[in-house]
C-alpha cells in the first residue's frame, strides 16, 4: 500500500486490507480498514471522511460490483457511516460525524466491506478526502491518494508472529509465518535485513537485549507488475537493557550488586484502567529524570483487533504497547524521560475487548520529592 498525502492534511491514515492481502478471484468478499488518527500538524477538527473507491475491472480498479460494497464505523460513537452512491467510476461512501469532532490519538477505523475483487493484478488507487480545520471553523476539503494492492490468487502471506510475545534478555526470538513458494521473503529489524525466502520459521541471530520490531516483506511478480505486501510484530524483551542519549541524574544515585543494579529504585504506580471505562486518563509532570513503564494485558479480544497504551509528549508518540487478537497475552514498554516533563497517558481498546488492564509506573533516578506531579 503507498499513500501520497499533501502538507495541508491534518490527519494521518492507514489502510489495512482483510484477508490480508487482498487476492483476485477470490470467493471470499474483502475489506479495507482505514484507520483515521492525528497528523503532524497540530490539533485537527473533522467535519467529514470520504472515500471514493474505483469501480471497473482493470488492475487500477478494485471491483466491478459496486452494489455489494458496505460501510461501517469502528472505534468511535456520534459517527455515522452513510450509503455509498455512484459517481461515474467510483463508488462514495462519507463518514461524517454528529457534528464538527476534535481527533486525538484515539483511532477511528472507517470500514469499507464486501469487496469482490476483479480479476486484475495491480495496485488499485483509492482517494480520502477529509473536512477538516485547525480551529473549529472554515472547513476545507483535503485529499489523499492512496494504492491497495491486489495480488495473484495463489499468493499467501500471513500470520507474522513469534514463537514467544517475550523473551528473556540474552534469548533469540523466533519467528514464523505461512508464505506461497512463489514469492521472495525479506526480514528487516534494529538496521538489519536478511532474505529469508527459503523457510517459514527464523531465528534470530543474536540474543535480544530489549524490545525488538520486526519488518516482514514478500515481493511476488505477476502480470508484468513487482507487488510488495509488509507484516510487522513485535518481541518484548523482559527486564531489557536500556540505552539512552541523555541522562541528568540529580542527586545521590545507589548502585547494589553490579555496575548497574539498583539504578532504579522504588516504582510509583501512576495509573491504571481497563475496557469500558471512559474517563481521560491523566497528564502528569516529571519533577526529576526516571523511567516510565507501560503494561497492557488483554484477556478477550477477537482475531484482527487491537488494544493499544503508552504515553505521548505532546503530539508524538514515544511508547506505545500494541497487542492484537486473539488472546489472552500481555506485554510492556519502557521510556526513559527527564525532569520537567509533561507526559500524557494514552489507551485505546477496541469495542470488541471485554477484559483486560492497562497500567502506568514511575521509577524514578534518584531521591525525588515529589518524583511526579499529576
Amino acid at each position: 500500500m503507498s499513500m501520497t498525502v499533501l502538507a495541508d492534511s491534518l490527519l494521518s491514515y492507514t489502510i489495512e486490507p482483510d484477508p490480508d492481502p487482498l487476492t483476485v478471484k477470490d470467493p471470499d468478499p474483502g475489506r479495507l480498514d482505514i484507520k483515521v488518527g492525528l497528523g503532524n500538524s497540530g490539533p485537527a477538527y473533522c467535519k467529514s471522511v470520504t472515500v471514493r473507491i474505483p469501480i471497473g475491472a482493470g488492475a487500477s480498479a478494485l471491483t466491478e460490483n459496486r452494489a455489494q460494497l458496505t460501510s461501517a464505523i469502528v472505534g468511535a460513537s456520534g459517527w455515522t457511516a452513510r450509503p455509498g452512491y455512484a459517481d461515474g467510476t467510483w463508488q462514495v461512501f462519507e463518514f461524517v460525524p454528529e457534528r464538527p469532532v476534535q481527533v486525538t490519538g484515539r483511532t477511528v477505523t472507517l470500514v469499507v466491506s464486501q469487496i469482490e475483487v476483479n480479476d486484475s493484478v495491480g495496485e488499485a488507487g483509492i482517494e480520502i478526502i477529509e473536512e477538516t480545520s485547525p480551529t473549529n471553523g472554515s472547513f476545507t476539503p483535503k485529499p489523499t491518494e492512496a494504492s491497495v494492492t491486489k495480488f495473484p490468487a495463489e499468493f499467501v502471506f500471513r500470520n507474522f508472529r513469534p514463537t514467544k510475545i517475550m523473551v528473556c534478555n540474552g534469548e533469540k526470538a523466533v519467528l514464523k509465518w505461512d508464505g506461497s513458494a512463489d514469492a521472495a521473503y525479506t526480514m528487516f529489524w534494529d538496521r538489519n535485513s536478511q532474505d529469508v525466502s527459503q523457510v517459514r520459521e527464523w531465528t534470530t541471530p543474536e540474543p535480544l537485549t530489549a524490545p525488538t520490531g520486526f519488518m516482514l516483506q514478500a515481493t511476488v511478480t505477476a502480470g508484468g507488475q513487482t507487488l510488495t505486501h509488509t507484516l510487522t510484530t513485535v518481541v518484548m524483551v523482559e527486564r531489557p537493557d536500556l540505552e539512552v542519549g541523555h541522562l541528568d541524574i540529580a542527586g545521590r544515585t545507589t548502585f547494589r550488586g553490579g555496575p548497574l543494579e539498583g539504578l532504579i529504585q522504588d516504582r510509583m504506580y501512576l495509573y491504571t484502567t481497563m475496557p469500558g471505562n471512559t474517563g481521560k486518563p491523566p497528564s502528569f509532570r516529571t519533577q526529576g529524570p526516571g523511567i516510565i513503564r507501560v503494561e497492557l494485558y488483554i484477556g478477550t479480544l477477537p482475531a484482527g483487533q487491537i488494544a493499544r497504551a503508552g504515553v505521548k509528549l505532546g503530539n508524538s508518540q514515544t511508547t506505545t504497547v500494541v497487542l492484537s487478537g486473539p488472546a489472552p497475552y500481555k506485554a510492556s514498554a519502557v521510556e526513559p524521560l527527564k525532569a520537567g516533563v509533561t507526559v500524557d497517558l494514552d489507551v485505546y481498546w477496541p469495542d470488541q475487548i471485554f477484559s483486560g488492564d492497562a497500567w502506568w509506573w514511575w521509577y524514578p533516578l534518584g531521591p525525588q520529592e515529589p518524583p511526579v506531579r499529576i
